[in-house]
């Protein structure tokens, strides 16, 4: 009787000790996290760049959006280089954000242009890349931080994978369709309006959903007049998550992979996309001096 009350007493102690271990590897993936994510805040300068990648539909392993980019103190410069392939394209947008001020300029315009009271679009469309606002939203919206594998034990490169919060993400995507609908100008005598890329949802981008759904066979989600954007997030099928490779020496991160996987009712078709951004960092702690609005000069 004794010896299988002892028994009984080790198998209990064994799961209890398997399962304070499974915690503690879960806090120590959502610990260093934190730290990689608290140092790198901390950054003064750096470079980045990165693109997307369509996985699935009919642009498999197509780049739709190439971005670089780098910080020097309070100031972010970025280039971003949208592929426009039915027009046989590719659209320039370059952005600097200083302190309070957003400047941008298009295609092979010299000067830049203050966007700062009608900013909506050309900032959504800088955090759509910028490393940093990557990391607040993973903040904002992580569900689950869990550890990876060491890939390669001869390196110094470890990695954490951040899972975001669904219901999270929808209601972010609903603000940012929402912006883009509504579009933005730049302060000038010029009227043309800017459309932001979606981050999540890419196909989105080309503003079909906001036509009307009149005339379209089948099942519909939408009204006979205008789209309503909650409607098409609601009933959208979407999770997200992060693989943040970091330096394990330095606790600096090295590469951002973000998965984005969505299904979503679009004028009587289920539309299915696996899209895929990927970020790099480098030459932490000094950048070349970045451009300067107020000259005459394409930024390089």
């Amino acid at each position: 009787m004794r010896k299988g009350w002892m028994i009984c007493l080790v198998t209990l102690l064994c799961s209890a000790l398997g399962g304070c271990n499974q915690m503690g590897v879960k806090q120590n993936a959502g610990s260093t996290f934190d730290q990689v994510s608290d140092h790198f805040t901390t950054q003064d300068a750096y470079e980045f760049h990165g693109l997307t990648k369509l996985l699935t539909e009919n642009s498999a392993n197509g780049n739709v959006v190439n971005f670089s980019g780098r910080k020097d103190k309070d100031a972010v410069y970025m280039n971003v280089k949208l592929s426009m392939p039915d027009e046989n394209r590719v659209n320039n947008l370059s952005l600097l954000h200083q302190g309070e001020k957003l400047y941008a300029k298009q295609g092979s315009d010299p000067n830049w242009k203050s966007v700062t009271h009608t900013q909506a679009a050309f900032q959504q469309e800088m955090n759509n890349w910028d490393p940093a606002y990557a990391f607040q939203q993973m903040a904002e919206m992580k569900k689950n931080v869990l550890p990876l594998p060491d890939e390669d034990p001869n390196d110094d490169l470890e990695a954490v994978r951040v899972t975001l919060d669904p219901k999270k993400l929808k209601s972010w995507l609903v603000t940012q369709m929402s912006e883009q609908s509504s579009g933005s100008q730049i302060q000038s005598t010029s009227t043309a309006s800017y459309k932001p890329r979606l981050k999540l949802a890419m196909a989105l981008s080309d503003g079909d959903w906001k036509k009307s759904s009149t005339g379209h066979k089948g099942p519909r989600i939408q009204s006979q007049a205008a789209p309503n954007v909650k409607e098409i997030v609601d009933q959208m099928d979407v999770n997200a998550e992060y693989t943040v490779y970091y330096n394990k020496t330095s606790m600096l991160p090295a590469t951002i992979n973000m998965s984005i996987q969505s299904q979503y009712d679009l004028n009587g078709h289920r539309v299915r996309e696996h899209s895929q951004v990927e970020t790099y960092l480098q030459n932490y702690g000094k950048v070349k001096p970045l451009p300067n609005p107020e000259e005459r000069q394409s930024a390089k």
